[in-house]
């Protein structure tokens, strides 16, 4: 059994696409060595919104994802995604790490790379048809990078990986889009493009869920915020969240005067 046949092997078919809540997250705690980094964090994402994690540099935004995924084990409490366990339904949820976790050395092509999202629809041979080409070729069309299709890996600039990553997300054809700052030093193409992404998939009723660092534009770009200092302190609306006493505990006044 290969890697994409044993994903496939776990994804539960029966799954309901039509949960109200697309995310649960229920009194989280996960670290590194020992230590904990966040702890007790819960909060719900309904389906069809677009959350915003923010939080002080440290506070715990990019492991809390990690636990939620199962890439690192939580130290307690659980992640309900569609109302089952992450493995159970990985076919619905695609994840997009930072692009400074990838290897960009490796040998291999901007295809190829876009084409291990396919992984979790391959049946048991765990070949790509010509149906899942296709699907690849959509996807980087959809980040304005089909051109770099057959580029080395190693040639690509900072905003082209990551819109070859979101690609990557895309062809998967998740319900749920997880992003570790995604915006973070990126081109203006490379925003248009996510921008486009972002609003084409909630469109369709898809829920993403965007550590996000920019305060400055959080309350055009989402409809809901988690705020995390170590622990979910507030969760709302950006306006409801902002006006929180753990905002200005959490980044001071100066910043709490500029979101």
């Amino acid at each position: 059994m290969n890697a994409f046949t044993s994903l496939f092997m776990m994804t539960d078919k029966s799954a309901s696409l039509a949960q109200k809540t697309a995310v649960g997250v229920y009194g989280l705690a996960a670290g590194y060595g020992g230590e904990t980094i966040v702890r007790d964090a819960s909060f719900e994402v309904q389906q069809g919104e677009r959350l915003a994690i923010i939080g002080p540099n440290g506070a715990g935004k990019s492991t809390l994802l990690k636990a939620m995924l199962g890439l690192i084990k939580p130290q307690a409490g659980s992640a309900r995604f569609l109302d089952r366990r992450f493995n159970e339904v990985r076919q619905h949820v695609a994840y997009v790490t930072q692009a400074d976790d990838i290897d960009w050395r490796f040998p291999s092509k901007v295809r190829d790379l876009v084409a291990m999202g396919r992984g979790v629809h391959l049946g048991l041979t765990g070949r790509l048809s010509a149906r899942d080409w296709q699907a690849v070729d959509r996807a980087l069309d959809a980040v304005n990078s089909l051109d770099l299709a057959h580029r080395p890996l190693s040639d690509l600039s900072g905003g082209q990986r990551r819109r070859v990553l979101l690609a990557r997300a895309l062809v998967q054809d998740p319900q749920i889009l997880i992003m570790d700052e995604p915006f973070q030093a990126i081109d203006e193409a490379t925003r248009a493009a996510l921008l486009s992404v972002l609003d084409d998939f909630q469109d369709d009723g898809k829920t993403a869920i965007i550590v996000h660092h920019n305060l400055g534009d959080v309350r055009a770009l989402f409809d809901r915020v988690v705020l995390v200092d170590g622990t979910v302190t507030a969760t709302g609306t950006p306006e409801a969240v902002f006006d929180d006493p753990a905002f200005t505990a959490a980044f001071g006044a100066i910043a709490h005067r500029a979101a």
